[in-house]
């Protein structure tokens, strides 16, 4: 048995055992002969003819004039040593080929000898130290012998140089990798720092791979090649393909050992995190034991490495990398688009969003919900071409960037997403009905930089939201600038209330039974800067912005004030109405500020009316009904506003602590015209009776309806036919007028 190695083995390799090793990049060394007598050339060919050094022919080139060398040196491969006369066709002309070679070509690692027929012409030490040459020898000393012995020294020289240059190269690489490992690209540039490294260990050529192999996917992947496996890189191995190659990577990979073979050498290393790395490179030499020994270190270096590459690898993947569908996230997709604005080449982004996508996992669960965005993540690139950029904005939002400035095939392409939409995504066994609603910007036009088309993307999809659900629309400067004024309307709505700009109107509420009044909905108007701005104008901003929670604090608790002053004066017990948000219900504060209202007008609690919408409860069920549960324990009354236009059931219903249905006024005004819409009145009606509810309805405008309703059974009626929203004062004159025989 061999003794293990010592320190100093390493030493010896590196001094003697490498020099010997045969250099793959070259079949011979190359010799270049500069000097103007042709005696000497042909007798340094005779002296060196069938000479191998070093284990290799010499190949020998001659040039005649300093001129004819720097010309050969430019146009030609490298020479490993360079037999110079420092006398040709100027008493300098030898050393003025020097300084060209190392100053003006910077090439440093060939190796020049000088020789001169006048030894005395220039100092030994002199010259050596300021050009950087091998040997300086006058033509008399250089014998067969010695001219021999100086070029295996020279030649030794300049393979050293060559390694240790080769093996900076290669560790240059792995550390310049560093910095770029949060890139995709940094676990290519470790690998490919990998093989350069280890092809200059063995003093080989660049001819081999490196690939991995993960035991969770079983896929053998090449993260870089050289050489004859070039075309490999980056690609996944299979044995239809490789069916060598792939053979005896599992075999390797069975084994974990290493394969040496006539001619190559397949390397296993096992990272920590369990990563199967495989390196072939082929040597076409035997390799020594200190080559193993050699290779058995690299390979446990190389293996950790790898291991801490991966890992900022994967760092960057949750960083820019979507888990779920594997597509660029928002960061991931900003920084994507920001290299496709940098090439200053128009395109088009879409941003898409999945319509009522909640009530697919609320409906059938997160799973098929997840699913769902699977499949939404592979049918775009597949509706609009495989050169587009996808990418998953947040929970239900992708965004797509289509590399083409023409509109109409812009606008035909998204017009053919939608009709492929129109039939039902099979999703795990479930048919699910699907639309997106988009919205449409075009770089540069609509903006120069990734945040600023992102932004006015969702300008666009908002609109579209609005106006053309399921369909899309086009960014319009005009959006901007209807943005700009809500946002300014945001900013006057936080003083409405301190400025006592908001005022409470009434409109009455009809029993249709005895025709008199038996309450009145509140509704707010805002006088800003001298008119009255519109409800329609500034609810939604107050609602988006969430200065509703406030503003509806000051609603509830002027209407309960108007309420207890209506029976302070006129002793009729009048219900007042009040509309409430989904963002004032979801105020952690309500109960609390509501029972503070409560108590402080003094209000009997069944002479208040809150009233939400129905497409509120389909928002969040649960968590509302609970609430409105605390509101009925109080006494107040509970009506759901604008039904029939959303999904209630019967059995839903029933689940709500709801005391009145207010049916929608787009349903009366057709009820006298047009017989489904009276028959689905004539339902809802019938579903109140069951469950022990009163029916309004809204928007009553003619005799004709009244009588309708009457005929229908409908308890109570609200609308121009009766009265439009009044001030205070106004409506106690309404009171008067409609109720005076009952009041006090």
């Amino acid at each position: 048995m061999k003794p293990p190695h010592h320190e100093d083995d390493l030493f010896d390799f590196a001094e003697d055992d490498q020099t010997a090793l045969q250099d793959a990049d070259r079949e011979a060394w190359r010799i270049l002969v500069v000097d103007d007598d042709q005696d000497v050339h042909e007798a340094t060919r005779f002296a060196l003819k069938n000479q191998r050094i070093l284990g290799k022919n010499l190949d020998i080139y001659s040039a005649y004039t300093g001129h004819d060398a720097q010309t050969m040196l430019q146009q030609s491969e490298q020479f490993a040593c360079i037999l110079l006369d420092v006398v040709m066709e100027t008493p300098d002309a030898g050393l003025k080929l020097v300084s060209h070679i190392r100053e003006e070509l910077r090439e440093d690692t060939t190796r020049i000898i000088l020789r001169t027929g006048q030894p005395g012409y220039a100092p030994e030490s002199e010259v050596i130290e300021k050009y950087d040459i091998n040997d300086y020898k006058s033509k008399d000393e250089l014998t067969r012998s010695r001219l021999i012995t100086t070029l295996t020294s020279s030649i030794r020289s300049y393979q050293q140089i060559k390694t240790i240059k080769a093996n900076k190269e290669g560790l240059a690489m792995i550390i310049n990798g560093a910095p770029t490992l949060f890139r995709e690209r940094a676990i290519g540039t470790f690998a490919k720092g990998v093989l350069l490294q280890l092809c200059s260990l063995l003093q080989i050529e660049k001819n081999g791979f490196l690939c991995c192999c993960e035991d969770i996917h079983h896929e053998i992947k090449v993260l870089a090649a050289y050489g004859q496996y070039k075309s490999m890189s980056g690609s996944i191995l299979n044995s239809s393909e490789h069916p060598d190659i792939v053979h005896e990577i599992k075999q390797v990979i069975q084994s974990q050992q290493r394969f040496i073979g006539e001619n190559y050498v397949i390397l296993h290393m096992r990272s920590p995190h369990s990563d199967n790395l495989i390196v072939k490179v082929d040597t076409h030499k035997n390799l020594s034991e200190t080559d193993l020994h050699l290779l058995s270190l690299f390979s446990v270096s190389i293996s950790v490495g790898f291991d801490n590459a991966r890992l900022f690898e994967r760092m960057e993947n949750l960083a820019y990398i979507d888990p779920l569908t594997r597509l660029p996230n928002r960061t991931g997709y900003l920084y994507e688009l920001t290299q496709h604005i940098n090439q200053q080449t128009p395109f088009y982004l879409v941003l898409a969003d999945i319509d009522n996508f909640q009530a697919i996992n609320d409906g059938l669960g997160y799973q098929v919900g997840n699913n769902t965005l699977i499949a939404i993540a592979k049918h775009l690139p597949s509706l609009l071409g495989d050169d587009t950029l996808t990418g998953r904005i947040s929970a239900d939002t992708f965004c797509v960037m289509i590399p083409d400035s023409n509109r109409d095939y812009v606008h035909d392409k998204l017009m053919k997403l939608e009709l492929s939409l129109s039939e039902s995504f099979n999703i795990d066994g479930y048919e699910i009905p699907l639309s997106l609603t988009m919205g449409l910007v075009h770089f540069p036009e609509h903006g120069s930089e990734a945040e600023t088309l992102l932004q006015n993307a969702s300008i666009a999809l908002k609109h579209a939201k609005k106006t053309n659900r399921a369909g899309f629309s086009e960014f319009g400067h005009e959006y901007e600038q209807q943005l700009q004024h809500r946002l300014h309307m945001a900013a006057e709505l936080r003083h409405c209330v301190e400025r006592n700009e908001l005022k409470l109107m009434f409109q009455a509420q009809i029993c249709l039974s005895t025709m008199n009044i038996i309450g009145a909905e509140a509704l707010v108007r805002w006088h800003h800067q001298g008119r009255t701005v519109p409800p329609n104008d500034f609810i939604s901003t107050a609602e988006s912005s969430g200065y509703i929670v406030p503003m509806g604090y000051w609603i509830l608790e002027e209407a309960c004030k108007q309420q207890v002053n209506w029976l302070a004066q006129t002793g009729e017990e009048i219900v007042v109405a009040v509309n409430v948000s989904v963002r004032q219900l979801k105020d952690p504060h309500f109960i609390q500020r509501m029972d503070e209202i409560l108590l402080t007008t003094g209000i009997n609690t069944s002479s208040l009316e809150v009233e939400i919408t129905e497409s509120m409860m389909m928002e969040d069920s649960d968590g509302l009904t609970a609430i409105l549960h605390q509101i009925r324990q109080r006494g107040v009354h509970v009506a759901l506003d604008d039904f029939g236009t959303g999904y209630s059931s019967l059995s839903y219903l029933q689940k709500l602590p709801i005391s009145h249905l207010k049916i929608d006024r787009s349903f009366i005004n057709k009820i006298t015209g047009n017989k489904e819409d009276r028959a689905i009145t004539a339902l809802m009606v019938r579903m109140g009776e069951l469950l022990n509810m009163k029916v309004i309805a809204e928007g009553v405008e003619s005799p004709e309806q009244q009588q309708e309703l009457i005929r229908l059974g409908c308890h109570e009626a609200q609308g121009y036919l009766y009265s439009k929203p009044l001030l205070t004062e106004d409506f106690i004159d309404l009171l008067h007028q409609i109720n005076g025989q009952e009041l006090s």
